[in-house]
């Protein structure tokens, strides 16, 4: 055969070629170990500590110096890295570890132009450099950091680390930045403030940037989330008018975001998808606040929601909206219909045998109200009280005359100066044909009625100050003293009869109190309930409170 010799030489040709790949991998495997473990010293020089095998998933050498750089960037950002040193010394440490950074990833960027990790660390890192040491061309030469941060996020849109980066170095030079400079900044804080982790890192700074609150507010989400961030940034500086700008903001955004949730969750029932439509319906129902203009999105919920047991936390947190409904149907009339009242008490678990009663009582379920009864010993204990006014007075709508004197027989005496007592007495002796009954009671009633109210008259629940205030005459306004406040001031809010009726940034006056509260808040004459509460936890003691 003529080409014989082929067969040798080729097969010589092939063991030559594995020969020298093999070779090549080992040079190559040599040259990655030493890598690996120049990298690893000087890591451990720098005092980052970085797992082993962080470097060791690295396949080539330029992905091993670029993942060190890294690391070193990261721990350059660590809030403690300079804890313990004398400034200028940690500045000038500082300074050459983030040269030896942006050196590496400028010669890691070079040969992987696509690399946008590489970009990334050599225009922070140069940054930080600059930045630490003072150098002018921090400004001067600028876009040699502000160029290669550019590419990363032109390369990867979708990280975060570059636009956050990229905003916090404008925000940390925002008075040397052009009106259009500034312009793009915005910009970038808006798609970083979207991200709560980018909103908690850069919101403090924001606010001491930013001209007024304007431009401050201009960048946020419309999230209630981020606005209730807002709003604690605001409480801590004691700042009360931000405070309260962000907390009505906050309220708008909750409302909407409820609303849209209220018809997200419908949606998917009418899709037969019970489950979630369930979850999301007792979520609308938690995040509401327990106040009127809630009221409608909390029955909304409660009514639609599909039958179920509520975890402990759930019910936890709907615990307040029973407790006000209560209240309201105790003071006033119910605003909840009975079916829905009957489902919340339903969902708040672990209730005190007294709400439970009571709550059965005003979803009208008086047998289920009498079995509470039947359980319990002491009934005429003080929170047995409010259970036993209602009762009285549901008997005696019934002509249960006698069964309602009974009740009332048996209320607690720390009650019985209450005006909501004496309007229980007044109902019971009419339901009886009592004349005289029905004259003391209309007695003590105008006894109570009054058009001011002292400090002495306040009373406390869960942090509330309430004030039961019982009128004779229609009022149009009303005024409220404090007469302690925090030095660096509170911001309160008023509730009348289950309605937030405004929110005030309070402050002492020259060590005084601060002026009284005027609200317009039209009265009728009757029964109204007063309550005023500090919104950021601060301590405040109300004094006189006055209609006009």
């Amino acid at each position: 055969m003529p080409f014989r010799w082929t067969g040798p030489l080729l097969r010589a040709a092939l063991a030559l070629a594995a020969v020298a790949l093999a070779l090549t991998a080992a040079g190559g495997y040599r040259s990655l170990r030493t890598s690996r473990e120049a990298a690893r010293a000087g890591l451990e020089r720098d005092g980052v500590a970085l797992d082993a095998a962080v470097l060791g998933r690295e396949p080539d050498p330029d992905g091993v110096r670029l993942r060190a750089a890294r690391a070193l960037l990261a721990a350059e950002l660590e809030p403690a890295r300079h804890q313990g040193l004398p400034p200028e010394q940690a500045a000038r440490e500082s300074a050459a570890r983030m040269a030896e950074a942006a050196a590496t990833a400028r010669g890691v960027l070079a040969l992987r132009p696509a690399s946008w990790e590489a970009a990334l660390v050599a225009g922070a890192a140069t940054y930080l450099e600059w930045s630490q040491a003072r150098d002018p061309r921090l400004f001067t030469a600028y876009r040699q950091w502000e160029a290669p941060l550019e590419t990363a996020l032109r390369l990867a849109p979708a990280k975060r680390e570059p636009v956050r980066f990229l905003a916090a170095a404008y925000l940390e030079i925002w008075p040397a930045l052009s009106p259009r400079k500034q312009r793009i900044a915005r910009g970038l804080l808006a798609e970083v403030f979207r991200d709560p982790d980018g909103l908690g890192t850069l919101l403090s700074p924001w606010l001491d940037t930013a001209a007024d609150r304007r431009e401050a507010f201009s960048v946020l989400p419309d999230d209630p989330e981020a606005w209730e961030k807002v709003e604690r940034a605001y409480a801590e500086r004691r700042d009360l008018a931000g405070f309260a700008e962000a907390r009505q903001r906050r309220e708008r955004s909750l409302l909407s975001r409820l609303r849209q949730d209220l018809a997200r969750a419908d949606r998917l029932s009418e899709q037969g998808r019970t489950e979630e439509a369930r979850g999301l319906y007792l979520s609308v129902a938690e995040r509401a606040r327990p106040e009127a203009r809630y009221l409608g999105l909390l029955q909304s919920a409660v009514q639609r929601c599909p039958p179920g047991p509520v975890d402990a936390a759930t019910a936890q947190r709907l615990a307040p909206h029973l407790a006000r409904a209560l209240d309201r149907c105790l003071f006033a009339s119910c605003d909840l219909p009975p079916a829905t009242l009957k489902r919340l008490a339903h969902f708040v678990r672990d209730q005190e045998p007294s709400q439970a009663a009571l709550a059965a009582l005003f979803a009208g379920d008086l047998p289920r109200a009498a079995l509470y009864e039947r359980r319990i010993q002491g009934l005429g204990s003080e929170p047995w009280a409010p259970y036993l006014i209602a009762k009285a007075r549901v008997l005696a709508a019934h002509g249960q005359a006698d069964e309602a004197l009974q009740a009332l027989s048996l209320v607690h005496l720390s009650w019985q100066g209450k005006p909501l007592y004496w309007q229980a007495e007044a109902e019971v002796a009419r339901a009886a044909g009592d004349a005289a009954g029905g004259a003391r009671a209309a007695a003590r009633l105008a006894a109570l009625t009054r058009r001011s109210w002292g400090p002495q008259d306040w009373t406390w629940r869960h942090g509330t100050a309430r004030l039961e205030m019982m009128t004779a005459a229609p009022a149009a306004e009303l005024t409220v003293a404090l007469d302690q406040v925090p030095a660096n001031g509170a911001l309160v809010e008023l509730r009348l009869d289950g309605a937030a009726v405004g929110q005030f940034p309070v402050r002492p006056l020259a060590g005084a109190a601060p002026a009284p509260l005027r609200v317009a808040a039209p009265l009728g004459r009757g029964l109204h309930v007063l309550e005023i509460e500090s919104l950021d936890g601060s301590q405040i003691l109300p004094g006189a409170a006055e209609l006009r």
